[in-house]
């Protein structure tokens, strides 16, 4: 080994030459207490940049997973504030409402002031019941145009030259011919039956019904306003007996007997 100064050998490892007496130790040697501080500074800056960059990792792991909470949240918070809606059910339109048909019943009526001329259908609401049309009401019987007393239900047609209509015992509805649905009976009692609708063409056996007067009457009429001019031919009836009814015939009226059509 030799000196650094003079480059004499000297011992190796002496920190002085024994030549010229030259210091040979290195910088760090000469200065221990700086070195020392040196190293304990640049050890501790090494564990504050470790330190710091765990915690900058930290953090933002933490700040990732709170943004991603936030986002669940948020989410979660949304499903919750807005469910998937119900769909509103179909409103079914309503249906129309029938209107409804006007009654008359017992009184004196002016026409087409309290009630309007047509076809009406009669409905009994006694034993026994009236009708008339009148051409005055100053209750003379000259004032009368047709009257008709009922034993059973039955159809009456009030014309617009008439003045009034009285009504007892009975209840009446208006109707159209047109909208009147057939509802053919092979047998037929007291009342007035339209052809066609109510009885149908055609041969029917006759019993007596009236046992008190022992007597029955049957009519076949063109029209049922009651005029004495409607009828096509009409009878009384006293025992069994048969009647036809013909396809021309509008109406039919019995009263004390029983019909009953031959097939």
């Amino acid at each position: 080994m030799k000196c650094k100064s003079c480059g004499q050998e000297i011992l190796p490892g002496a920190s002085y030459c024994q030549h010229c007496g030259k210091d040979q130790r290195s910088f760090f040697g000469k200065h221990k207490i700086l070195t020392g501080v040196s190293v304990a500074v640049i050890i501790f800056i090494i564990f504050v940049k470790a330190v710091a960059s765990k915690y900058v990792t930290y953090s933002n792991s933490t700040a990732a997973t709170a943004k991603n909470t936030s986002t669940s949240n948020k989410n979660d918070v949304k499903n919750k504030i807005a469910p998937t809606a119900t769909p509103k059910p179909t409103l079914k339109p309503k249906p129309t409402a029938t209107p409804k048909v006007k009654k008359y019943s017992n009184g004196t009526y002016l026409v087409n002031k309290d009630i309007p001329s047509g076809l009406y259908k009669v409905t009994l609401k006694d034993s026994m019941g009236y009708i008339e049309r009148a051409k005055d009401v100053t209750m003379n019987d000259d004032d009368i145009i047709a009257n008709i007393m009922l034993t059973g239900n039955g159809y009456v047609e009030i014309l617009s030259t008439d003045t009034a209509v009285k009504l007892q015992g009975v209840e009446i509805e208006p109707i159209t011919l047109t909208n009147l649905k057939p509802n053919i009976k092979d047998t037929a009692t007291d009342g007035i039956y339209l052809v066609g609708y109510d009885l149908a063409p055609g041969t029917y056996k006759v019993e007596l019904t009236d046992e008190s007067s022992k007597i029955g009457y049957i009519e076949r009429s063109k029209s049922v306003t009651m005029d004495l001019s409607d009828i096509i031919a009409n009878e009384t009836e006293q025992g069994p007996g048969y009647v036809k009814i013909e396809q021309g015939d509008f109406a039919v009226k019995l009263q004390g007997v029983k019909i009953t059509i031959q097939k």
